[in-house]
């Protein structure tokens, strides 16, 4: 009988094995890319979580001055003489509806009111972690500082820096920087929003009644804002516009904003007064861009719920409204508690700022 010689069986065996490595090698490969890609991604994304923390939390004021815009009177600051009977013909205080509910006798004091009022002033915290705004109106009459002076006269004799640093005192918060829009870049920012739509307030002379909401302009957005003729005065105001602006920030496309806020940061803070630098905005553009991109709904006809606004309550006095203690304690759930050593810290923020963008 004849063997076999062993090259007939060993050629055909080394084939099948190398065949085999190689399929088997292959899909090795395979697998390992795959595994090795999905590690990519979650090393990313840890990476990319880890630069979120609570200081990326950051408080702002902001401050509309419409002072150029407005049509006010001359003698708007006091002249009792303006005060005439003619006045009293507009036609909002001889609507049926209102001449029931407000009182004649102090007619006087509500015909100035009803005047539009020039400045507005938002504190606003951003809490990028939780995807959190909260905007909180302050009346242009509280008592802030340690002269207990009005915000409004604040501003208008020491300047915006100043009205920050009152009402860090008043309401034991802190408040890391400061914005003042004028009607130009306030309408811009209002468009690159997007605009609003909302519930308009009935008696505001030059816009149109509606039972549900509606579409506003930015020059509608500003008659109500500044509207000085609020049955509830001046805390009606700025709680109305706290929600007017909260609701646009929900209406907004937060991913939209987000892809486009590097641009958009550059062209509003070249139209307002800020002391809020380019070092600012790169140390928190990652965490402001992740907040607006994350929180909007998964439904697209869904509005966020993303920002929220608190109204301060106190006591309205003859010299102005005092913000209640109680008030001050409820808003330490949303703000940083204001520390008088962070001024030092503050100011050393804005020096390395300023020497950053000189190199």
């Amino acid at each position: 009988m004849k063997r076999k010689k062993s090259g007939s069986v060993a050629i055909p065996f080394l084939l099948t094995f190398l065949i085999s490595l190689i399929i088997i090698g292959g899909i090795a490969m395979v697998i390992y890319d795959k595994i090795n890609s999905d590690d990519s991604s979650l090393i990313t994304m840890t990476n990319e979580a880890g630069t979120l923390s609570a200081e990326d939390n950051h408080t702002i004021l902001l401050i509309l001055d419409l002072s150029d815009t407005l049509d006010m009177p001359e003698d708007y600051y006091g002249d009792d003489e303006y005060y005439e009977d003619e006045y009293y013909e507009d036609e909002y205080y001889y609507d049926d509806e209102e001449e029931e509910t407000y009182d004649w006798e102090v007619d006087e004091t509500y015909t100035k009111e009803t005047y539009p009022e020039p400045y507005t002033f938002i504190v606003m915290r951003s809490q990028p972690v939780d995807k959190k705004i909260t905007f909180m109106g302050i009346q242009s009459d509280m008592l802030a500082g340690e002269d207990n002076k009005p915000v409004e006269d604040i501003y208008l004799n020491d300047g915006d820096s100043e009205v920050r640093n009152s009402l860090e005192y008043t309401l034991g918060i802190q408040i890391d920087r400061y914005m003042t829009f004028d009607s130009e870049s306030f309408k811009k920012a209002c468009n690159i929003l997007g605009g609003v739509t909302f519930a308009v307030p009935k008696g505001i002379s030059g816009l149109p009644e509606s039972d549900g909401e509606q579409y506003l302009s930015p020059e509608q957005m500003e008659k109500i804002i500044s509207f000085g003729g609020y049955a509830g005065g001046e805390t009606q105001r700025i709680s109305t516009a706290s929600s007017l602006i909260t609701a646009m920030i929900n209406q907004t496309s937060g991913k939209r904003i987000s892809e486009n806020l590097d641009n958009n940061f550059e062209t509003i803070i070249n139209m307002v007064d800020s002391d809020i630098s380019a070092v600012d905005y790169n140390n928190r553009k990652y965490a402001i861009k992740f907040m607006l991109k994350y929180s909007d709904p998964d439904d697209s006809e869904s509005r966020s719920t993303r920002a929220q606004f608190v109204t301060p309550y106190g006591s309205q006095k003859e010299d102005g409204f005092i913000v209640d203690n109680y008030f001050t304690e409820d808003i330490k759930a949303y703000f940083d508690e204001y520390d008088p050593n962070n001024e030092n810290k503050v100011q050393e923020e804005n020096t390395d700022s300023e020497n950053s963008e000189n190199e």
